[in-house]
C-alpha cells in the first residue's frame, strides 16, 4: 500500500498493489492525483479536504480487496502483460472520475437527490475522462443520450432513488380486517405504528440508464446556458448547507446562482 500525497494541493489517497503490478501502480498514481484535482476543481471543492476513495491495482477482475473500516476502494484491472488493457483503461479513466465525485459528495456530508448526485458525477467525471480518453467519454455520452431520448414515458427525476416501504411489510403487521380493507380500498392507509427493517424498503431504480442520461443532459445544458463559473457558485451554495437538500431547494438555489429555471426538467 502506498499513501500518495499531492504536495501542491494536500490531496491524499491510498493505492494498493502487490509486487507483480507495483510498476503499473506507481506509473499511474500521478494520473489518479490529477483526475481527483480536476474533479474537485469542476465542482468547486478544495481537493485537500476530500476523503478520496482508494484505488487497488489488481490482475483478477473478480478480486475484492480487504478494506479498512469504512474505506471505499475501486479496482483498476491490470492485464496479464502488466499493462492497462481496455478494461483497465475504462476503470481508470471513466469509472474512477465518476466515483471520486461521489467521494466528494460523501466527504461534504451531502445527501442530495439521486438526479443531482449522479448528474454531477456523470457531468464532472466525463469532463475529466474527455481529456485523456475522449473515445470512452463519447461512448458513454452516446449511451446515455440514446437511453434518455428513446424513452417515451415520464422519467420522474425527483423520484429517482426515493425509498418506499414494500406493501407486504405493512400487510404482515395489520389485522385481517385491515388487510381486507386495503385490498378493496386503495386509498385506505391503516394506522400504525409499524416497524420496518432494511429489507422492507425499496428504492425506485426504474429507467435508471435514461435517468442517468437525463441528469447528465440537465448539467450539460446548465453549463452551456449559464457557464462554469455560475455552476460552481451553485455547487458552493450546496456544499455550505449542513443538511439534506430536496429537489425544490436545489432548483431554487440553481436559479439564484445561475439564472436558469430547471423546473421544466421535472415535468418530463
Amino acid at each position: 500500500m502506498l499513501r500518495a500525497v499531492d504536495l501542491a494541493t494536500g490531496l491524499v489517497f491510498r493505492a494498493y498493489y502487490d509486487a507483480a503490478v507495483e510498476h503499473v501502480a506507481r506509473t499511474y498514481i500521478p494520473t489518479i492525483a490529477a483526475l481527483c484535482r480536476e474533479a474537485a476543481m469542476l465542482v468547486a471543492v478544495d481537493p485537500g479536504l476530500v476523503d478520496w476513495s482508494a484505488v487497488a491495482f489488481v490482475q483478477d477482475s473478480g478480486y475484492v480487496p480487504p478494506r479498512r473500516s469504512g474505506e471505499v476502494r475501486w479496482n483498476v484491472l491490470v492485464d496479464p502483460s502488466r499493462h492497462l488493457g481496455p478494461v483497465g483503461e475504462r476503470d481508470l479513466y471513466q469509472t474512477l472520475p465518476h466515483e471520486q465525485v461521489h467521494a466528494i459528495q460523501s466527504t461534504l456530508g451531502s445527501e442530495p437527490p439521486r438526479w443531482f448526485a449522479e448528474g454531477m458525477a456523470e457531468w464532472a467525471g466525463l469532463h475529466v475522462t474527455q481529456r485523456r480518453a475522449p473515445v470512452l467519454a463519447q461512448e458513454r455520452r452516446t449511451e446515455l443520450r440514446n437511453a434518455y431520448e428513446s424513452l417515451s414515458e415520464p422519467l420522474n427525476l425527483s423520484g429517482w432513488g426515493g425509498v418506499t416501504v414494500k406493501r407486504e411489510a405493512i400487510l404482515r403487521q395489520v389485522t385481517p380486517e385491515q388487510r381486507a380493507r386495503m385490498e378493496t380500498d386503495p386509498s385506505y392507509s391503516p394506522p400504525g405504528p409499524f416497524r420496518f427493517g432494511s429489507g422492507d424498503m425499496i428504492s425506485d431504480e426504474s429507467n435508471a440508464l435514461a435517468r442517468y442520461g437525463a441528469s447528465l443532459a440537465l448539467f450539460e445544458m446548465l453549463e452551456k446556458t449559464a457557464g462554469l463559473d455560475r455552476m460552481r457558485a451553485w455547487f458552493r451554495a450546496v456544499w455550505q448547507v449542513d443538511r439534506r437538500l430536496n429537489t425544490e431547494e436545489l432548483l431554487s438555489r440553481a436559479y439564484e446562482h445561475t439564472g436558469v429555471d430547471l423546473q421544466p426538467w421535472f415535468r418530463r
